[in-house]
């Protein structure tokens, strides 16, 4: 299986370059986690300003992350995330960036290394199917 490319410069400053696009392959390196996690995140934006932004995280899993800014801003590809719980940081590189309602954005960041443990959370094995998951028995009287 090939990696997926990461999102050039032009990319991830223009969030409409990722419209229509998809993935051919379903399959994912690693099970994603909807979880709410506090995080700052420093960057550049494409006109050269640093900024600073405390957020939180909508998905995660051992790749990266889905998080929201509170505005729209055309970011330079190379971030980095901190774990607020933690304090642990990590280099990332922006891979999708999509306006949503509001004028907030859902950025999607990749680590540069993988990091499994960076979240302080256990991810399902990869066989894991929720479809196989027992239900709750409930009992009738």
């Amino acid at each position: 299986m090939t990696k997926p490319k990461p999102a050039s410069p032009a990319a991830a400053g223009n969030p409409s370059a990722n419209k229509g696009t998809a993935s051919l392959s379903t399959k994912r390196r690693s099970s994603r986690v909807a979880i709410d996690m506090p995080v700052e995140i420093f960057g550049q934006s494409a006109n050269g300003k640093v900024f600073r932004e405390e957020t939180r995280t909508t998905t995660v899993n051992a790749h990266g992350a889905l998080l929201v800014l509170g505005s729209a801003v055309q970011i330079k590809p190379s971030v980095l995330l901190i774990n607020k719980t933690t304090r642990i940081e990590v280099q990332c590189r922006v891979i999708s960036l999509k306006e949503t309602e509001k004028g907030k954005v859902e950025l999607g960041v990749e680590f540069v290394i993988p990091q499994p443990r960076f979240w302080g959370i256990s991810f399902p094995p990869e066989d894991w199917n929720n479809a196989d998951r027992k239900k709750p028995v409930s009992q009738t009287k």
